[in-house]
């Protein structure tokens, strides 16, 4: 919700007014739209002569202003940004609207945000319209929930209708990134997009302009839906080589069978949409809905990671939901180019507060059914880390040097607080498959530190354990889950919780 709005023409009551003296740029990128359906496509200062949206002729001028190379082309205003925003970063855009040939009115309407937008919750706005503080303080994503609806502004300053001969009125954004904008937001985008829409004032009393909204009922927007109270282990749809067809309600022969973990047998994954390699039949990204036999929604999605050649795409969905909502794809094959076939699906999640999937009463969490090391029979097949790093690191995880195994656990770029899987279904030993990780493995940041783990299980090795420095004496990483080869679970494991 907003404070003052409409109001007296001071300044926002909470939010910062530092202005102009940053780019737009380490947690992500904002953009900007203006015009859409209908509605005049907008070009950087440039005139749309006879402009008949609304009663009557208008022409309708519209200029950006501000740093990060804002523009306006073809209805969308985008910034192009030197750096990325980081904590602490605030800045502000312009934009400049005026009529010509005739006196108009005019309408503001915002468009919904997404369902879930990590830098758009982060991000600290007020809008200013003229000298209206219309929405003094707030996040960004309220701001675009705010004005779906529609606002008259060209009469907040007391006057209706605009000028032609008048000044321009100026539409004012102004953003800042809190300093405790949460580890979420880093490397995402994020859109602040709105529509005009003019009336020309001589041909509509001023009786009847109210009707004359275009956007009235068009809110409100849908409330962002609810986060995981615990994101956990759901299974793997293993052993796929590539071979994925779309899903036929009828032939449950299409559908993608969840065989190892806590829904091995309960759920599926109903292919909607599939992508191949160029010229064959491999596949290389997919989009599924998680279901039960019956076709009914088998869980929330929480992450999903895609196994393809030696390295494994991971994908957070948010907010959570039965479906991907879009094609999700494997890496890239090592030193061949392009996507390598998709070879394994795994999925988590979401736990209720009692530690249960969603849809799933028996509970997968009875500490009885966990294993421990030290015991010498034990191996691991997966371990599961927490980057603990204050920034972004490619992070290559590998048997050390002294396994007989080769191949790579991990090969990719870990953000803040991410979760990554030593899996040993990735390492191949002396020629022949292996389902461990092995006795000792290397997790080494680009030239950066390496840390050394043992993981044969003749040592302690416990959920919570934290490894590496970062130089300053912090850890690199933290143990969170595990499992063993033959499907038990590490005790402690976050799923356990």
């Amino acid at each position: 919700m907003t404070d003052d709005i409409g109001g007296s023409g001071g300044g926002p009551t909470d939010f910062s007014r530092r202005r102009l003296l940053a780019g737009l740029g380490g947690l992500g990128a904002i953009g900007a739209a203006s015009g859409a359906g209908t509605f005049a496509y907008l070009s950087d200062e440039e005139t749309l002569p006879n402009n008949e949206i609304g009663a009557g002729e208008v022409d309708l001028d519209v200029s950006c202003l501000g740093d990060g190379g804002c523009t306006v082309s073809n209805g969308t205003v985008s910034f192009t940004p030197d750096d990325q925003i980081r904590r602490g970063d605030f800045g502000d855009v312009t934009f400049d609207v005026a009529v010509r040939s005739n006196p108009a009115r005019l309408w503001f309407g915002t468009t919904c945000p997404p369902s879930h937008d990590d830098l758009g919750d982060a991000l600290d706005v007020s809008l200013r319209v003229g000298s209206e503080w219309v929405f003094s303080s707030g996040s960004l994503s309220e701001l675009r929930r705010e004005f779906v609806d529609g606002l008259r502004i060209d009469d907040l300053d007391g006057e209706a209708c605009l000028d032609p001969d008048g000044d321009a009125l100026t539409i004012e954004l102004s953003w800042e990134l809190p300093d405790d904008a949460p580890a979420d937001a880093a490397g995402e985008t994020t859109d602040f997009e709105f529509q005009l829409y003019t009336e020309q004032c001589r041909h509509v009393s001023e009786d009847d302009a109210a009707g004359s909204n275009p956007f009235a009922g068009l809110g409100p927007c849908d409330e962002p839906r609810d986060e995981c109270p615990d994101c956990v282990e759901g299974g793997k749809a293993d052993d796929i080589d590539g071979d994925i067809v779309l899903s036929d309600s009828g032939d449950m022969s299409t559908w993608l069978s969840i065989d190892e973990g806590p829904l091995a047998g309960d759920a599926y994954l109903f292919v909607t949409d599939v992508e191949y390699k160029d010229d064959e039949d491999e596949a290389v990204g997919v989009r599924f809905e998680l279901v039960d036999e019956n076709g009914d929604p088998a869980g929330q999605l929480c992450e999903v990671r895609i196994k393809g050649g030696n390295d494994t795409g991971t994908y957070p969905i948010e907010p959570p939901s039965n479906d991907t909502e879009e094609v999700l794809y494997s890496p890239e094959s090592s030193g061949q180019g392009g996507l390598a076939g998709i070879s394994h699906i795994q999925i988590d999640v979401c736990a209720d507060e009692d530690g249960g999937d969603d849809d799933d009463e028996d509970d997968h969490d009875d500490s009885d059914d966990c294993v421990a090391c030290p015991d010498e029979d034990l191996k691991l097949l997966t371990l599961t880390f927490r980057y603990l790093g204050e920034e972004s690191a490619h992070v290559i995880a590998t048997p050390d040097q002294g396994n007989a195994s080769s191949g790579r656990f991990v090969d990719r770029t870990i953000q803040p607080d991410e979760r990554f899987t030593l899996d040993g279904n990735d390492l191949d030993r002396n020629g022949k498959a292996e389902d461990w990780i092995g006795p000792n493995v290397e997790i080494a940041i680009e030239d950066g530190p390496v840390t050394e783990i043992h993981t044969s299980c003749s040592e302690s090795l416990e959920v919570g354990d934290t490894f590496g420095s970062d130089g300053s004496g912090d850890p690199l990483y933290e143990l969170v889950g595990g499992t063993s080869t033959a499907g038990e679970r590490l005790c402690g494991s976050e799923d356990l919780q």
